[in-house]
């Protein structure tokens, strides 16, 4: 004989609890226009002690941050359930619902309380509430609209469910999908072991009521009637009504007729608030103005501004636009400013598209660009030769300035002279000149310095008759012009002194006499550059037989 397991009572509850939910979950998925869909769905199906779970590709969580031993806050026999949390307890989604494609979105979930609730205002530690909160694109959380504040201690903020609550189905109602990212809190309160909240089926749902997107028609008062929901971007839902100016005809086709009705914003609305959802057709009626005829011009770069719309031949209009490769200034004049602006064909246009008229000044601009290269750009009083090749580019003439008081040249490439006497720095200024006598500058340095010194002074020398390190004398001398020098022992008495730079002392007294014994030996000398300038050395020598 076959066997049949007998069920228990809470298995059973929990059979009918599972098939119940699942029906429910069928009729939301079902349920509603062609436009609604659901994003989210959690019946905490899972595991009992759960405090964390997967729906619909989100992760969630939950927080129980003031329960003791024995209290919770998770998945309890097919509900989430928070018994004697202490405070407030969290479930939230971690992850982002991705509403981006919903026009207006409606979270809904059944709570039910157990045991004996306190209503709000009762005191802390005692009053019991439901609270849900949602936040769109991270702008910040939000209460819903039909929640209500719960005054006094251990509240002070807008609920969904306070006191003792029957099972029931709580919605926030219709909310606006201002955003792409979605994600919920739901904190629950409850002070006792006999006290629960049970929270279950928490559904968000999607709709996609739109009215389009804005559009805009220019249009002459001699043109055709047209339908402005033609005029709609998007993926607008008909049934809508219009308004505007004018009344329009043929409902929500809104028939614009322009030689009757008036220009203006028409804003065409679907749905009912809180989520209606409107889009406008701003209509525009455009006489056709004289833009005057073409004409062309070409300036120097350098020139002053100059208004376009005074170059325009024919009787222009005023009151028009300019289009071009830079944006213009003083609105209808169109100025023009060839040192900052750029060339190219500028458009005068009165009224707008399909009621246009237009004209151009096609604009040049003539512009040689001045550049050359020195060589050297540094040197010495010794060369002061310097060669200049000229990089310039779309020019004809030349004038060099070499910033030392001498002739402007108007050589190509010149090679010129500064002063040897004296150092400093020449500023040099190349002017080129165009076809059209247009101008440009470029301007380099050419700084002449003294002549270097590049000589060494020894600390020590050997005069042992052996051909190395015999004199002292200067290693390097050749940068030098004039020299004095003078070599005093350690009692103050000269022992060499001359005025050669290529001195040579051999260790004797004059280089004559006694030898000298061995010691250090103060020397001092004043050394001349070629231009004059002095530099004074002094120090001691090491003589080391």
């Amino acid at each position: 004989m076959q066997q049949f397991r007998k069920l228990s009572i809470p298995y059973f509850n929990a059979l009918i609890l599972n098939a119940s939910k699942f029906i429910l979950f069928i009729f939301l998925l079902t349920s509603g226009n062609l436009q609604s869909q659901i994003l989210f769905y959690e019946g905490f199906n899972g595991a009992d002690g759960s405090t964390s779970g997967t729906a619909n590709g989100v992760d969630w969580s939950s927080s129980c941050p003031s329960c003791l031993n024995g209290d919770y806050w998770e998945t309890k026999s097919g509900v989430f359930e928070g018994k004697d949390t202490n405070g407030e307890a969290f479930w939230n989604t971690d992850d982002a619902i991705d509403i981006s494609n919903c026009g207006n979105i409606e979270i809904s979930l059944n709570i039910e309380s157990q045991g004996t609730m306190e209503a709000c205002g009762t005191g802390c530690n005692s009053a019991d509430w439901v609270r849900l909160q949602y936040n769109i694109d991270g702008t910040g959380w939000q209460d819903p609209a039909n929640s209500s504040m719960c005054s006094g201690p251990c509240a002070g903020i807008n609920v969904i469910a306070s006191d003792d609550v029957p099972s029931q189905v709580y919605s926030t109602g219709c909310i606006p999908a201002n955003g792409s990212n979605l994600q919920i809190r739901i904190s629950v309160q409850c002070w006792s072991s006999t006290e629960y909240w049970k929270i279950d089926d928490i559904t968000v749902t999607c709709s996609s009521q739109s009215a389009g997107e804005d559009g805009v028609l220019n249009i002459c008062s001699t043109s055709p009637i047209t339908n402005l929901f033609d005029q709609l971007g998007g993926n607008p839902l008909g049934g809508g009504t219009w308004s505007g100016p004018s009344n329009l005809s043929n409902g929500d086709q809104g028939t614009f007729d322009p030689a009757t009705m008036l220009g203006g914003t028409y804003t065409y609305t679907v749905g009912s608030a809180p989520c209606q959802e409107t889009a406008s057709v701003t209509v525009t009626n455009t006489a056709i103005g004289n833009a005057g005829d073409d004409n062309s011009i070409d300036f120097c770069r350098t020139d002053n501004p100059s208004n376009l719309f005074d170059l325009l031949n024919g009787n222009p209009d005023k009151n028009g636009t300019w289009t071009g490769p830079s944006p213009l200034t003083n609105g209808d004049l169109g100025t023009f400013d060839p040192q900052t602006m750029n060339a190219g064909e500028y458009v005068y246009s009165l009224g707008t598209a399909p009621c246009m008229n237009s004209a151009s000044v096609i604009v040049g601009i003539s512009q040689p660009i001045a550049q050359f290269t020195a060589s050297p750009s540094i040197t010495t009083t010794e060369n002061t030769m310097v060669s200049f090749t000229n990089e310039s580019i779309n020019a004809v003439d030349y004038l060099w300035d070499f910033g030392d008081n001498s002739s402007l040249d108007n050589t190509v490439s010149p090679v010129h002279h500064f002063p040897n006497s004296e150092p400093g720095v020449y500023e040099v200024i190349l002017t080129a000149f165009d076809a059209n006598h247009c101008t440009d500058t470029f301007i380099s340095t050419i700084t002449i310095s003294s002549p270097s010194l590049d000589y060494e002074i020894p600390n020590v020398f050997t005069p042992n008759g052996d051909f190395q390190n015999d004199h002292f004398k200067l290693i390097n001398s050749e940068s030098i012009s004039d020299l004095e020098v003078v070599i005093l022992n350690r009692w103050g008495n000269v022992v060499f002194e001359s005025t050669d730079k290529d001195f040579k002392w051999n260790g004797k007294n004059k280089n004559t006499g006694v030898e000298c014994g061995d010691g250090s030996y103060f020397y001092k000398m004043i050394i001349t550059n070629s231009i004059g300038q002095e530099k004074l050395e002094q120090g001691f020598i090491q003589l080391a037989r």
